[in-house]
């Protein structure tokens, strides 16, 4: 059920950007790229920045609610590392525990 669940989610935001890039190319329309903008950050920047946010949950002394919030936060890039192909999720938990190991211990091990 949970892959039909985000196959249809794939195929909805691939129609979505081509739709979106029409808007853009033919009518020149302000919010189609204040839109693509906003759908570049979602789907590029949230993930990258995942690998940062790992390193200052490990390395700087949060406070509980903003470590609660941070990890709340990143809960759904979670949910779709742990859901990949294993070779992706390999490449993604890497990529989180370069963060972890960079500059020194962990403060949380």
């Amino acid at each position: 059920m949970g892959k039909i669940v985000v196959g249809i989610s794939g195929i909805a935001v691939a129609a979505f950007a081509v739709w979106l890039a029409v808007r853009i190319i033919n009518r020149r329309e302000r919010w189609a790229k204040q839109s693509a903008a906003a759908l570049f950050i979602g789907i590029v920047l949230y993930p990258l920045s995942s690998g940062p946010m790992t390193w200052v949950l490990h390395h700087c002394d949060l406070p509980i609610p903003a470590f609660g919030f941070v990890l709340s936060i990143y809960r759904p890039w979670g949910l779709v590392v742990e859901n990949l192909p294993e070779p992706l999720n390999d490449a993604g938990r890497k990529y989180e525990s370069f963060f972890v190991n960079f500059g020194g211990p962990s403060r949380l091990e």
